[in-house]
């Protein structure tokens, strides 16, 4: 007799992450941002002083969807756009804000993992963590 969907490990891993990953986004959720707006924050924190060319490149975003996007950062304070001095880019920063919204969602996860990792026996935890990166690797 096959295996109810609902009672194989797959299911259980979509659902841990689905629901993980839902707690993860609780403070973009209280700004009214989206998923994926994290990606591209997080992406901006570890490329300062980067360009809009260079996003559009390495996020592999079309030219409005990115351009939609950034608007609305701007509107809330979590980017700056200026021209590039050549006048041909734009130059995208972290504001303040946005900083602050990286630092809040660094926090937030960090206090999501150790109530994870309160879950299991230390050593526990790290085979997990060793299983979870096999699996990811093996797709």
């Amino acid at each position: 007799m096959a295996k109810k969907t609902e009672n194989t490990l797959l299911f259980a891993l979509i659902e841990a992450g689905a629901l993980s990953r839902q707690a993860a986004l609780a403070p973009l959720r209280e700004l009214g941002l989206v998923p994926g707006d994290d990606a591209i924050l997080l992406w901006l924190n570890g490329n300062p002083d980067t360009e809009f060319s260079e996003m559009l490149f390495e996020l592999g975003l079309d030219r409005k969807t990115l351009r939609t996007i950034l608007f609305r950062f701007q509107n809330i304070a979590l980017v700056s756009c200026i021209p590039s001095t050549d006048g041909e880019d734009l130059d995208v920063t972290l504001t303040e804000g946005g900083q602050r919204l990286i630092d809040a969602l660094e926090h937030h996860w960090q206090t999501l993992d150790k109530q994870l990792r309160a879950q299991f026996a230390p050593k526990k935890a790290k085979k997990l963590k060793k299983a979870l990166h096999r699996l990811a690797d093996s797709f």
